[in-house]
């Protein structure tokens, strides 16, 4: 099975050759509260149903999704490398701190097409913790360098948000893209205050909601 597509399973008799078949459920069917045990039908379940849907995120092992685990600066170039259908790629790579194979295809990718440049001129820091800053980005770069989308939208303004001065400059621009595309919304604080929270860091629910809203209503 596919996450689309139901498999078929064939069973062949060995004395007669006789066989008979079943189908084995598309595993985008199956609900991830079903598939994960800590998973539940909260605020981060339909983003979490849609990317394991579509192939974009999975579990952790032992039957966990970790929905409030940190998603890596590797891993989300790995989902980006994905959704594009991971296209052959080529070529050397100038970061020098990238000691496994499994994530050098879409770091390359995402080097060659634009979606990042690195933290410096030889580090990409794949197993840093991604950003919230840093998911916008990856994002705002994916959608207008690699989908070639033309911005319809005005930028949101961040004023309102106490802890705008904490953007990084390099980051300003896709953040208030973001904002305006309804990608990434503030935290809210014990006090009641939404902060923007840019540099805080992006759990997977978080990771998987931002996914779903900007595969339905940017991407497209």
């Amino acid at each position: 099975p596919t996450a689309t597509e139901t498999g078929i399973r064939t069973y062949t008799c060995t004395r007669c050759d006789a066989t008979k078949t079943e189908t084995i459920p598309a595993t985008g069917s199956v609900d991830v509260t079903q598939m994960f045990t800590d998973v539940k039908k909260g605020w981060a379940y339909p983003g979490i149903q849609y990317c394991v849907t579509n192939g974009l995120m999975a579990g952790k092992g032992d039957g966990k999704f970790d929905p409030s685990g940190m998603t890596t600066r590797a891993e989300f170039v790995q989902i980006l490398y994905s959704l594009h259908g991971k296209p052959e790629v080529s070529g050397a790579l100038p970061f020098t701190d990238l000691p496994e194979g499994w994530y050098r295809d879409a770091v390359l990718w995402a080097y060659q097409t634009g979606v990042t440049s690195g933290t410096s001129d030889t580090t990409f820091e794949p197993y840093a913790t991604v950003t919230r800053a840093q998911v916008a980005t990856f994002l705002m770069k994916y959608a207008k360098t690699v989908c070639n989308i033309k911005p319809t939208w005005t930028p949101a303004d961040l004023s309102k948000y106490p802890d705008v001065n904490k953007v990084p400059g390099w980051a300003l621009g896709a953040m208030q893209d973001a904002v305006a595309l309804r990608l990434i919304n503030g935290n809210k604080a014990d006090d009641g205050t939404v902060y923007l929270d840019p540099n805080g860091n992006a759990p997977r629910e978080q990771v998987a909601t931002i996914l779903m809203q900007f595969c339905k209503n940017v991407k497209k």
